[in-house]
């Protein structure tokens, strides 16, 4: 079983260091969203997100659809696709939805939109049911 002690890099409350993020889901959960405002520590070059960090907020946010779904998971593969540089010190908007399961897999897509909401980058991850 895992157990979350609240102390998530992305999501924890009790992490001080961490991203704390919060989500939204739909009204069915088929969709969770959340918004977050990288600081200039995550850059890579000069005003712009390093693109680990983006990775991570895609990471989460595929997570959260799958537990907002009922199931327990781990990432085991996830691969990201940068469209556009994110830059610092504004808002990055994160989407995820299960695409489709099977008894073992989970296939989840995760988007991440800049303020003008062009798409810097799309995720797929295949994340084992525990």
């Amino acid at each position: 079983m895992l157990i979350d002690n609240n102390y998530c890099f992305a999501c924890g409350k009790e992490n001080p260091d961490g991203f704390q993020l919060e989500f939204k889901y739909s009204d069915d959960g088929s969709k969770v969203e959340t918004t977050y405002i990288p600081p200039e520590k995550f850059q890579g070059w000069k005003g712009i997100v390093h693109g680990g960090i983006i990775t991570t907020l895609l990471d989460e946010i595929m997570a959260k659809a799958a537990i907002k779904n009922g199931y327990q998971v781990l990432t085991a593969e996830i691969t990201t696709r940068f469209k556009n540089p994110a830059k610092t010190l504004e808002p990055l908007q994160c989407e995820a939805e299960i695409e489709k399961a099977n008894k073992k897999i989970l296939y989840v897509k995760g988007i991440a939109f800049n303020k003008e909401g062009d798409i810097v980058a799309e995720s797929r991850s295949k994340m084992i049911i525990t």
